[in-house]
């Protein structure tokens, strides 16, 4: 709820439901003649961290898989008024719940495919994998390591004293940075003349 007493706007949390051919056909039909009835005919139980459950069309029990596609479907909804129509975006769609007579033995949990034919081994075609130079990759993993080292060992140390090294420009001394940066700075209280 937001300050002013007004709910939050929330999507609908929707997911596509694939259905075998003759289950997939008597849903249709109540969709058509009988909506209301749906909720008796049709339930669905999926645990959200394994991915798998159990979906009852009337007294045919099937087994549920939940599959993420690799690309982001959006849902609308039209809102027709007088000759104008409106589409308003309900939610992304980014799961498929598969249905078969059969438990599977293992299911992939991530759909290589989109939800349309162009979209066939989409994953592989869209997010390949990038290509590393072998030697790059040893050194930088070489690096992590000494890095991982050097702070796990300093902060097991009682105390510390640390000292910045250029490679390129001379060292200079703290009284030349502090001009540098500030100007004439002076180093005591007492060479400051005050007029009264």
């Amino acid at each position: 709820m937001r300050g002013n007493g007004k709910p939050d706007v929330e999507l609908e949390e929707q997911f596509i439901l694939r259905l075998p051919q003759r289950q997939a056909d008597s849903i249709r039909t109540i969709l058509r003649t009988k909506p209301q009835t749906l909720k008796k005919t049709l339930k669905i139980d999926l645990n959200i961290a394994t991915g798998v459950g159990a979906v009852i069309v009337g007294r045919k029990r099937l087994s549920a898989y939940l599959i993420k596609l690799p690309t982001i479907v959006e849902s609308y909804k039209t809102n027709i008024v007088g000759d104008r129509s409106t589409l308003f975006k309900t939610a992304d769609i980014t799961m498929i719940v598969q249905c078969t007579e059969e438990p599977l033995n293992q299911f992939t949990a991530e759909s290589p495919h989109g939800y349309t034919l162009p979209l066939k081994n989409v994953r592989r075609r869209r997010f390949r994998k990038t290509l590393v130079n072998p030697e790059v990759a040893e050194e930088a993993e070489m690096v992590n390591r000494e890095l991982y080292y050097l702070l796990s060992t300093d902060l097991q140390a009682t105390s510390t004293r640390f000292e910045v090294q250029y490679e390129k420009c001379p060292p200079q001394t703290s009284c030349q940075f502090e001009k540098l940066l500030f100007g004439q700075v002076s180093s005591s209280d007492s060479e400051i003349d005050v007029e009264d």
